[in-house]
């Protein structure tokens, strides 16, 4: 029996940890709308604007901690802090959109205010983008 729990969470591991990996590959190509390898200024603001969408819930212009489910992870809870400039436990679209802006200029290692796929995949840049789009 404990052999078979064991198997079934390794299993869901392994789907969870390949579904993260996938998703992540399609933020970068959802978007990239004109498929030339870049993130524009254009592009990275609408997708931005859109990952703003999906966590406002309800809708008010606003991001809270639950709607960004900052419980999830410590990272989640750090970049929160992060955009939450005036720290009102909320974050609007211009702080969002303040603090991707940062972190692009951050990851745009050849500073053309573009980001490539090698640069979207470093590393360090990875765990931060998943959060703006």
């Amino acid at each position: 029996m404990k052999k078979t729990i064991f198997l079934i969470a390794m299993f869901m591991t392994a789907l969870f940890l390949t579904w993260n990996v996938y998703s992540q590959e399609n933020a970068f190509d959802n978007a990239d709308k004109n498929k030339d390898g870049y993130i524009s200024n254009d592009e990275f603001k609408d997708a931005v604007y859109q990952k703003f969408k999906e966590y406002d819930k309800n809708n008010d212009g606003k991001i809270d901690k639950k709607e960004f489910n900052t419980k999830r992870s410590p990272e989640a809870a750090k970049e929160f802090k992060l955009m939450d400039k005036n720290s009102d436990s909320m974050v609007n679209i211009k702080e969002f959109y303040d603090a991707s802006i940062q972190h692009r200029n951050a990851f745009d290692f050849n500073r053309d205010e573009k980001i490539s796929k090698e640069e979207y995949y470093s590393n360090k840049a990875l765990p931060i983008f998943r959060f703006y789009f």
